[in-house]
């Protein structure tokens, strides 16, 4: 039997990969709004899918075409699970995070509580602030087949800083 100290509480999260044209959907955060939380406020410039909290009741596609909509005024097509990531450190939370890719033809809002949308090109990623998982964790949904899906762990250092990601297809 694992020893306590082993076991932990994550919280259930979707990231959520939005093609179009060769783009990808990224929020900047903005930092600014009411009653944001200080993890919220940290994020200020730093780019990120757009993504979220599974609710209870929720399955994580329900939860990911919920906020392609809720963030983004977007409606997420084929959407399908590619990924799920044991995330250790990330502000401070374990997360069990589910890797969501899907396409959409609509035009996201500009703009947000939470921050500014636009699409980025792929290979323009490395040129933006971003969180340090997303270029990993894109590359291997970008190499899957249809049928195969990853997992993986990452271990962060309590705040945004990524200490090591390691992903494996199955």
């Amino acid at each position: 039997m694992a020893e306590e100290k082993n076991r932990y509480t994550v919280l259930p999260r979707v990231l959520v990969f939005v093609f179009k044209d060769g783009k990808l959907l990224m929020m900047k955060y903005s930092g600014k709004g009411e009653n944001m939380s200080q993890e919220k406020l940290d994020r200020k410039d730093i780019h990120n899918c757009i993504g979220g909290h599974v609710e209870k009741g929720e399955d994580v596609i329900e939860t990911a075409v919920k906020e392609a909509q809720e963030e983004a005024g977007i409606k997420l097509l084929n959407p399908k699970v590619r990924g799920i990531i044991n995330i250790s450190g990330f502000a401070e939370k374990d997360i069990i995070n589910f890797i969501i890719s899907g396409t959409t033809e609509d035009e996201p809002i500009k703009s947000s509580l939470e921050g500014d949308l636009e699409w980025i090109k792929t290979e323009q990623l490395k040129d933006i602030n971003i969180f340090s998982d997303i270029v990993p964790i894109l590359e291997k949904v970008l190499s899957l087949e249809d049928e195969e899906m990853f997992v993986g762990s990452a271990e962060f250092n309590g705040k945004f800083k990524l200490l090591n990601i390691n992903l494996r297809t199955i």
